[in-house]
């Protein structure tokens, strides 16, 4: 018997630059809305979301974790911010459609992630798992 290490590809790594902290957000909806696929637009709808974090890197990852969540459970895909509030806690309007999505996010990670601020606004990293 033994073990080995086997190397794994199925991340993505999406790395944001935006003038605001808000614009880092609505990119990485966009990005995610990209990464799941173009489908149908038939069927439109607003969807509140709030989430909670103690930092904002924190928040991005549960931001990110809400709309694969709703795209796995409620077929929900993600289109476009309407409204995005950013405080403590971030409490968005996003306009998603029912859909299946091309591609299946099994997680965001931890790994690399970042949030931070950079010349002309900030910058961000997560990691999905893919």
């Amino acid at each position: 018997m033994g073990y080995r290490w086997v190397e794994h590809t199925g991340e993505v790594e999406l790395e944001i630059e935006a003038p605001t902290e808000e614009a880092v957000f609505s990119e990485a909806l966009r990005a995610l809305a990209e990464l799941l696929g173009d489908g149908p637009r038939e069927d439109r709808i607003s969807s509140e979301i709030a989430v909670a974090g103690e930092e904002r890197a924190l928040l991005l990852v549960r931001w990110l974790e809400e709309f694969v969540y709703r795209a796995e459970t409620e077929n929900l895909v993600p289109e476009e911010v309407e409204r995005i509030e950013l405080a403590e806690r971030l409490h968005a309007v996003v306009r998603c459609r029912r859909g299946t999505s091309r591609h299946l996010v099994k997680g965001v990670t931890y790994h690399r992630l970042a949030f931070e601020p950079a010349p002309g606004g900030f910058r961000a990293r997560v990691v999905l798992d893919v």
